[in-house]
């Protein structure tokens, strides 16, 4: 364990554990570098209060130029002066450049690989979390904390224009829409069998930053559709995901 003095900026849920797939991205980063951390909670209705005050800086400018925030965040104080970090991917290159492991096999994102990387998330960001929406709206909504559902209704109604509960797709539409996610699974069990490593996860045994972006979104499954979602995806590809998510479990501890 390396001693550390780093505040993560996670959000709350009314489950004992969060379920943000790019929280929990950083998370499993954290753990598995066997960094210490204390994990600050913020709804996220006030992230952008709470990061502003902090002097988190934002991830994105909005369409009318205002600075836009989002978690996860992160705070290291072991530097001097600390450093203030947004958004997933750039906080893990940044855990990587400042507390590298001896052990190059054991790197999360070695120079060598950010081509994969990129185009890893790419895949991810495009074909799986953007069409789980119509299929998981309600789920996410009903898992939040009181404050952040009334948030998130209002946010995602107006960017829709209509309805949560008319977001969500039924019958056949919904299953057709499952089938897409799945093939995009499918394609990721294709690549991964094709790398030819010994061990569930995309280097063999060790954590890369590609296992943090994939544990995340299925930790996010499990815990948000526990009865829907992640009965579907354990299924897939012959349990793969299943045996996946068992070799993750090392490094999914929430403190």
């Amino acid at each position: 364990m390396t001693t550390t003095n780093i505040i993560f900026l996670d959000i709350p849920t009314v489950l004992p554990v969060p379920f943000s797939p790019n929280t929990w991205k950083v998370r499993l980063a954290l753990n598995y570098k066997k960094l210490t951390y204390v994990t600050r909670w913020v709804e996220t209705t006030d992230i952008a209060s709470v990061c502003t005050s902090l002097g988190v800086p934002p991830t994105s400018t909005l369409p009318d130029g205002t600075p836009k925030y989002t978690l996860p965040a992160l705070i290291d104080h072991t530097t001097s002066p600390p450093a203030l970090l947004s958004d997933s991917t750039p906080i893990i290159e940044y855990l990587e450049r400042t507390y590298p492991n001896p052990d190059s096999s054991r790197a999360l994102c070695a120079p060598a690989s950010r081509a994969f990387h990129a185009l890893f998330e790419y895949h991810v960001a495009h074909s799986i979390t953007a069409q789980l929406l119509p299929v998981m709206v309600m789920h996410m909504h009903d898992r939040k904390t009181p404050r952040d559902r009334v948030h998130f209704r209002k946010r995602t109604e107006a960017a829709f224009g209509k309805k949560l509960e008319d977001i969500e797709l039924r019958g056949k539409e919904r299953e057709e829409h499952w089938k897409k996610i799945e093939d995009a699974f499918d394609l990721l069990a294709m690549f991964m069998q094709a790398g030819g490593t010994a061990g569930e996860l995309f280097t063999g045994s060790n954590l890369a930053l590609a296992d943090c972006t994939l544990g995340g979104l299925l930790l996010a499954f499990r815990y948000i559709s526990p009865d829907e979602a992640w009965i579907k995806v354990s299924a897939w590809n012959d349990g793969k995901w299943m045996r996946y998510m068992a070799a993750l479990e090392e490094w999914m501890a929430v403190v």
